[in-house]
C-alpha cells in the first residue's frame, strides 16, 4: 500500500488505495493529445516550404539554378540554435501551459505572413522567426514527457509524440496536392500561397486547446479534471525511479550541465544524426521526381510521403522494442545498418529507379532515432531537471548548428539529387556509419563507465 506524501496537507489519515491504469487516463490524453497536435502543425510548418518550392512558388518567384530552398533551410536553422536552450531553460519556471501554446501561436502568424512574400529575402526573414519559435516545441515537449513518465514507458511515449511529426509531413504533402487541384488560382493566389494560410487557420483551435487542457508537470499542475490524489501520484511515480526534481535554475546549473557526460555524449550523436542530412531527403525525393519529368504536380507531393509511412511504423516498433529491452543501443544499430543501405544506394546513383525510389522511401527510418535519444536523456539525467531541459535543447541545436555550413557545401539544392560535384552522398554514409556505432555501443559504453563511478562515489559520500 502507498501512502500520499501530501496526507497531513489534504486532512486525510486513511491507507491510499492502489492505483489502477484508470487513474491516469485524464493525465494522458490531455497531455499526448496536445503534443501530437502541437508537434503535428510543427512539422506541417516545416514542410510547407518544400511542398510551395515543387508545386509553383520556385517557378513564380523566379528562383534560378541557385540554392534558394537551401538557404530557407539554413535561415530557419539559425532561428532554432538560438532559440532551443533560451526557450527549454524558460519551461523550468514558466509554465509550459502558457509558455508553449504561446510559442505555437507565435510561429504560425509568421507562416500566415509567408503567403504574401514575393522576394527569396522575405522569405529568408520569416522562417528564420518560424525556426526561432518553433525551436521551442520538440525538446520543450519531450521535456515535459520526462516530468510525467517512467524510464520504462518514455520511448513509446516519446515515439508516439514524435509520430504525429511524421504525419504532419506527410500531411503537408496531401495539403498542397488538394489545394493544387481545387485552389489554384482562387482569390487571386497561387496554391502554394494558400499551403501557408490553411496551415496557419489549423494551428489556432491547437493553440486555444494547449492554453485550455495542457496539465504543465507534476510538481506544478492545476490541471482541472486531475484529483488531488492523482496529482500526488504522478509525483511519487517519478520519485520511485529515484528522478525527483532537484536543482534550481541559478549560477550552479553551468557547473552541473558542464560538468555532465550526458550534454557531450548526447549532442554528440544529435550532431551525427543531422549530419546525414536524413530530414532533407524528402526534399531531394520531390526534387527527384520533379526531375523526372513524368509526374504530376499532386504526384509529386504525395509519393514522398511514403517516407512517412516507414517512419510511423519504425517509430511504434523501434519505441516498444526499446523499452522492453530496457536499452537502445542495440535498436540504434540496426535502424543505423538500414540507413547504411539506403546511403550506399545514393552514392552509387545506379540506373535502376526502381532501386532509388525503394532507398528513398526506407530511408524514413531515420526519424526513429529522436524519440529514442529523447528517451535516453530524459532517462539518463534523473531529476536534474535543468540539465535534462539544457541537453535537450542544446543538443538539438548543435544539430542545427553543424547542418547550416554542412547542408550549403555538400547538399546545396541546385545540385540536388545527385549531388555528384559536392560527393554529399559520400559524406552523408559517413556520418551514418559514425552515427551508428556511436548510438549503437559508443554511448551504452559511456553511461556504463560514468554509473559505475558514480556508485563507487556514494559510499565515501555516505561515510563522510
Amino acid at each position: 500500500m502507498l501512502r500520499s506524501r501530501n496526507v497531513g496537507s489534504i486532512g486525510m489519515n486513511r491507507v491510499l488505495p492502489k492505483p489502477t491504469k484508470s487513474s491516469y487516463s485524464n493525465s494522458t490524453f490531455f497531455l499526448l493529445s496536445y503534443s501530437c497536435l502541437c508537434f503535428f502543425i510543427k512539422q506541417l510548418d516545416g514542410n510547407n516550404v518544400s511542398n510551395a518550392y515543387v508545386s509553383g512558388m520556385k517557378e513564380e518567384l523566379g528562383f534560378g539554378p541557385g540554392n534558394e530552398l537551401s538557404w530557407m533551410n539554413t535561415y530557419f536553422s539559425i532561428g532554432a540554435i538560438l532559440g532551443g536552450p533560451i526557450s527549454n531553460l524558460a519551461l523550468t519556471v514558466v509554465r509550459p501551459r502558457f509558455l508553449l501554446p504561446s510559442v505555437l501561436f507565435t510561429w504560425s502568424l509568421f507562416v500566415l505572413f509567408m503567403y504574401k512574400c514575393n522576394h527569396a529575402s522575405q522569405l529568408y526573414g520569416l522562417r528564420f522567426c518560424i525556426g526561432f519559435f518553433e525551436s521551442a516545441a520538440w525538446p520543450g515537449i519531450q521535456y515535459v514527457l520526462g516530468c510525467w513518465y517512467r524510464k520504462s514507458e518514455l520511448s513509446r511515449r516519446s515515439g508516439l509524440f514524435v509520430m504525429s511529426g511524421v504525419l504532419g509531413q506527410m500531411f503537408s504533402g496531401y495539403l498542397q496536392a488538394a489545394l493544387f487541384k481545387d485552389m489554384d488560382g482562387k482569390g487571386g493566389l497561387s496554391a502554394w500561397r494558400w499551403l501557408f494560410i490553411f496551415d496557419f487557420i489549423l494551428a489556432i483551435p491547437v493553440a486555444i486547446y494547449g492554453f485550455i487542457f495542457y496539465p504543465d508537470t507534476p510538481q506544478n499542475t492545476t490541471a482541472f479534471y486531475l484529483s488531488e490524489w492523482e496529482r500526488n501520484r504522478a509525483r511519487e511515480r517519478i520519485d520511485e525511479e529515484g528522478r525527483t526534481p532537484i536543482g534550481k535554475l541559478d549560477t550552479t546549473v553551468f557547473k552541473r550541465v558542464l560538468l555532465s557526460w550526458q550534454l557531450y555524449t548526447f549532442s554528440l550523436a544529435y550532431a551525427f544524426w543531422s549530419l546525414t542530412c536524413g530530414s532533407y531527403v524528402m526534399q531531394y525525393f520531390g526534387i527527384w521526381l520533379k526531375s523526372l519529368k513524368v509526374y504530376s504536380v499532386p504526384q509529386i507531393n504525395n509519393i514522398p510521403t511514403s517516407m512517412g509511412a516507414i517512419n510511423f511504423t519504425f517509430m511504434v516498433g523501434t519505441g516498444y522494442v526499446a523499452d522492453k529491452l530496457g536499452r537502445r543501443g542495440p535498436v540504434c544499430f540496426a535502424v543505423g545498418c538500414l540507413l547504411t543501405f539506403c546511403y550506399a544506394v545514393f552514392t552509387a546513383w545506379p540506373e535502376s529507379r526502381g532501386l532509388k525510389m525503394a532507398a528513398f522511401i526506407i530511408t524514413g527510418c531515420y526519424g526513429c532515432y529522436t524519440p529514442l535519444l529523447a528517451g535516453w536523456v530524459n532517462a539518463s539525467c534523473g531529476g536534474d531537471q535543468q540539465l535534462r531541459a539544457f541537453v535537450l535543447a542544446f543538443m538539438v541545436s548543435l544539430g542545427s548548428a553543424v547542418v547550416i555550413p554542412f547542408q550549403q557545401l555538400q547538399f546545396p539544392s541546385g545540385q540536388a539529387p545527385t549531388f555528384t560535384k559536392t560527393h554529399g552522398w559520400v559524406s552523408g554514409l559517413c556520418f551514418v556509419l559514425a552515427l551508428t556505432l556511436w548510438t549503437g555501443f559508443g554511448i551504452d559504453i559511456v553511461e556504463r563507465v560514468f554509473t559505475r563511478k558514480r556508485k563507487e562515489r556514494l559510499p565515501k559520500e555516505t561515510d563522510v
